[in-house]
């Protein structure tokens, strides 16, 4: 009997034990699952979007893994703004917010001021109010990367003179209600003797704008094009690159998008590098930083492409010289390949 007892209680100990391990072992097999809010104004996160790609990235070479350790929750307005609440993202009890733009970003900033917020795509923090300052702004809940040089833009004119050296006579399409526009305007204006261009400035405001501004330019004589990088641009990217193509004008553009779009060469920053660092800042929040004691960032790398196809259509030859210092060579389309029946003539007998 005393055997039997002893065998009991045992058995009883070895089940508390059990009991009490176990829900570590869970806990060890399934960590905390972060959420991320990932806010935007328009499909900057969709599936498809390079931009969400490369932060996915960012996160997994820092251990973040969707499914594992991290749950992505993506809002955003279906490109209607008066739907675009920060307030939903907050009711989601969500750890971090992402934000892109700086429309996002004020949205997020308003909605909550304990939630940390990592900005991304914004300008001019600091310009647009979003900041009290930049390095580092202590007692927000703010931290980010700012993905513009307004150097960028010199460099491109630049980079456009060397691929159409002829060019002497060059309009710049800047929306002067831009946060950076006026430091963006000045880069150009002060490298465009140095190169022998002459800038006009063009100014476009609203869409409504842009024929009126066609019409000065081929009035003038404008012989070049350089677009500033601006979401006014970027959504008038369609009638640019007609524009451009109808009249023979090679020009550059601030937004990687326009050149597999048919623009001649895009210069500006890289911003899947800036999202893919991005996440560099999640992780950092994530592992105990205050937002508010990181300095805000800035853009480290700057993506050149060249449409060979576009060239080649401008009967442009572009130097070797050139072509090494790109980061993308999109090549002409292949020609079609002439059909079997090309030629013959009907018979009849």
């Amino acid at each position: 009997m005393h055997s039997n007892a002893m065998m009991r209680a045992v058995a009883l100990l070895v089940a508390l034990a059990v009991a009490v391990v176990a829900p570590l072992v869970v806990s060890a097999q399934a960590p905390k699952v972060v959420r991320l809010g990932l806010l935007s104004p328009d499909a900057t996160f969709a599936d498809a979007s390079p931009l969400l790609a490369a932060f996915r990235r960012g996160l997994a070479e820092r251990g973040w893994v969707e499914g594992r350790n991290v749950e992505l929750v993506r809002r955003d307005s279906g490109g209607d703004r008066a739907l675009f609440l920060g307030n939903a993202m907050v009711a989601l009890g969500v750890d971090l917010i992402v934000a892109a733009s700086t429309f996002g970003a004020r949205i997020a900033r308003d909605a909550t001021s304990t939630i940390p917020i990592v900005f991304v795509g914004v300008s001019d923090p600091l310009g647009s109010g979003l900041l009290p300052k930049l390095d580092p702004p202590r007692g927000t809940n703010l931290a980010g990367i700012a993905d513009v040089d307004v150097r960028s833009a010199a460099r491109g004119l630049a980079l456009l003179k060397q691929a159409a050296p002829a060019v002497s006579r060059a309009a710049l399409l800047a929306n002067p209600a831009a946060p950076l526009a006026a430091p963006y305007i000045a880069e150009v204006e002060a490298a465009a003797p140095s190169l022998g261009v002459m800038i006009r400035r063009r100014n476009v405001l609203e869409p409504s704008e842009l024929p009126g501004v066609f019409a000065a330019m081929l009035r003038d004589g404008d012989q070049a094009m350089v677009v500033l990088p601006d979401p006014l641009f970027n959504a008038l990217r369609e009638p640019l690159l007609a524009f451009a193509a109808q009249h023979r004008i090679p020009a550059v553009y601030g937004y990687r998008s326009f050149a597999p779009a048919g623009g001649l060469m895009t210069y500006g920053t890289d911003l899947p590098d800036v999202y893919r660092r991005a996440a560099g800042i999640v992780d950092r929040i994530l592992k105990g930083a205050a937002p508010g004691d990181l300095p805000i960032e800035g853009p480290t790398s700057f993506h050149f492409a060249i449409n060979l196809g576009t060239a080649q259509r401008l009967r442009l030859i572009i130097p070797e010289s050139l072509r090494r210092q790109a980061d993308q060579l999109i090549p002409p389309a292949p020609s079609p390949r002439p059909s079997s029946d090309l030629g013959r003539t009907a018979c009849t007998g």
